[in-house]
């Protein structure tokens, strides 16, 4: 039989670690109490460059783009 109690209590984590996940931007996908997640690395082998610059600024407000030596 499930521990329904612990059940609970781990999942009353799940609103957490998607606000972080969220915040990191590591989320591929999120519907229905389902995410995927992936490293930053591997978002820039599947989608290269120029589509992970633009998921991390319109989706996670994550300017990923290389500081110059001016904007410093």
């Amino acid at each position: 039989m499930i521990n329904e109690s612990k059940r609970k209590e781990l999942d009353s984590h799940w609103e957490k670690i998607g606000k972080l996940a969220e915040k990191y931007g590591f989320i591929l996908f999120a519907h229905g109490g389902v995410m995927v997640l992936s490293t930053h690395e591997n978002q820039i082998k599947d989608f290269g460059e120029e589509k992970y610059l633009h998921r991390q600024k319109e989706m996670f407000r994550n300017d990923m783009t290389e500081e110059t030596k001016n904007e410093r």
